[in-house]
Parts: structure tokens; C-alpha cells; sequence
């Protein structure tokens, strides 16, 4: 009599099929660090090092093995993998023994009057988000997600920029460029909302980070940065672009009924040469 084959765990199943029906090309760099694609597919370790952490690491949880394996570690892997709704339910619910926990929301989204919010999600041309001091995002237009994937997730701008290890795969000079002066950013905010308790979980959680709390810590650490500047362009991989660099311009507006808050515009600059 044949002998009856284990099935494999859902989680490797609905994992292994991610894998395999992800088209690199969405994201951003990608190309860079891996190379060409001709056809859809990610490898496991291609996955872990996205997600920031080993193979083995990765491999525990395709393969259902029972783990503590963080909230951060979880929506990483969904997000590289571009989970549907449905299967990252069942993921996190299989993983952690409950339903995913809430993007926390920020009690100025209801104070976000109609017209600013008309204003960046009516907007075509440019991408167009308004983030508050904790820079929690507030509402955001379709063409930011041609930049920024991520964004459709509610992530905190802060805490992926520079814990994530996606954004040091897209963003060209981490850490010059781009980490240093929002951390910078990140110092002056801390020490003006002192009592903030959801800004001050979001500076814990970019702390943890070993790389991030070096920076923070950095005698050389720029001084009196409290927004980015749009003369000084920035490099950044970007989806479906394979490995061709795009240097764009930051621009912060602050609407005046909410001065806590801004709206950010990514304008094009000069393209960077290949």
C-alpha cells in the first residue's frame, strides 16, 4: 500500500506561491541587487535578505515552524511578498494565534480638513502625501505608490526609512542622504513633543535599530535639520525601473490649519546617469 504524503502546512503553501508569482520588477531595487529577471519569482533568500534576517530564519516560518517571529519580521513579508488580504490573515493568525493589530491612526487624520484632503488624493501629477509630526501618514495620492509601495500599508514614514531593510535596497546613500538628516529631523521633534507618548514609541522602535541608534548617537549628526531641503536632490530606485537611478526633489509645505503637519510633494530633478 502506498504511503500517504504529508501535506504541506498552509503557511508553505500560500508563501511558496507568493514566491513564486512575485514579479520582482515591483520592487524597487531590486534589479540593483539581485540582477535581471525574466521571469516572476523570489527566492527564499532573496526574501530573507529584504526582510533583514537570515535564511534559516526565513525558511522556519515558510516551512511552519512555531517561532517568535515579530510583527515587524511578519509585515515585511508580506509587504516583499505582496500578500492579498485573505492570506495575510491567515498567516498572521497561524503565526502569531490572532488577527494582525491595527496601523495605529493619528487623531489629526480627523482633523485634516476636506479640502487638503481633496487637494493631494485629486492631485495626477506629482506624488502627494501629508504626514503629521510623528510622521504618521495622513492620506497620500496614487502617484505616491509609484515611488513608494510601502505606503499603502500605513507604515510610519520614520520607522521604514531607517529601520527597514527594504529602504536601504531603494534609497541610493542611506545614510548620508537620506537617514542622517531625518534622524536629525526625528531629534528636534523629539525633544519639542517631549510628552508625545505615539512619537516617542516611534523614536523605540527606530532605536532598536543597531544602525539607526549609531546615527542617532553620531557626534557628526547634522544640526538644526528640521525639514528636507529641495535643493539638495535625492537617488532612489524606483518599480518596474530596473536598475536606472532617479535623483527627485523632497518639497515640505505645512498647510496652515494644521502646522504640526506636512505636505510633502516628490518632484523629478535631473536624472542620475546610469
Amino acid at each position: 500500500m502506498r504511503s500517504k504524503v504529508a501535506e504541506a502546512p498552509t503557511i508553505s503553501r500560500i508563501l511558496r506561491q507568493a514566491r513564486a508569482r512575485r514579479d520582482t520588477s515591483d520592487i524597487p531595487g531590486f534589479t540593483a541587487a539581485f540582477g535581471v529577471r525574466s521571469r516572476p519569482g523570489i527566492t527564499q533568500e532573496e526574501t530573507a535578505k529584504l526582510a533583514g534576517v537570515s535564511r534559516r530564519w526565513y525558511n522556519a516560518l515558510e516551512s511552519g515552524r512555531p517561532a517568535n517571529y515579530s510583527d515587524a519580521f511578519l509585515q515585511a513579508v508580506r509587504r516583499i511578498l505582496n500578500l492579498s488580504s485573505d492570506e495575510w490573515h491567515i498567516v498572521y493568525r497561524l503565526t502569531r494565534g490572532h488577527t494582525p493589530i491595527e496601523t495605529p491612526v493619528s487623531p489629526l487624520t480627523e482633523l485634516l480638513p476636506d479640502s487638503v484632503r481633496d487637494l493631494v488624493e485629486q492631485s495626477e501629477k506629482w506624488p502627494l502625501y501629508v504626514s503629521d509630526h510623528r510622521w504618521d501618514v495622513l492620506v497620500y495620492n496614487a502617484k505616491i505608490l509609484e515611488i513608494f509601495p510601502w505606503m499603502t500599508y500605513g507604515l510610519n514614514v520614520m520607522e521604514w526609512a531607517l529601520t527597514w531593510p527594504e529602504a536601504r535596497t531603494q534609497l541610493i546613500d542611506w545614510q548620508t542622504e537620506w537617514a542622517s538628516p531625518m534622524v536629525a529631523q526625528l531629534r528636534v521633534h523629539a525633544e519639542q513633543y517631549r510628552t508625545d507618548q505615539r512619537l516617542q514609541a516611534v523614536i523605540e522602535v527606530v532605536l532598536r535599530d543597531p544602525v539607526a541608534r549609531k546615527l542617532w548617537d553620531s557626534p557628526d549628526l547634522p544640526l538644526n535639520v528640521t525639514h528636507p531641503v529641495s535643493h539638495r536632490p535625492r537617488r532612489l530606485y524606483l518599480p518596474r525601473q530596473g536598475g536606472r537611478q532617479f535623483a527627485v526633489r523632497l518639497m515640505a509645505f505645512t498647510p496652515i490649519e494644521l502646522p504640526s503637519c506636512r505636505l510633502m510633494a516628490i518632484t523629478p530633478s535631473e536624472p542620475a546617469k546610469e
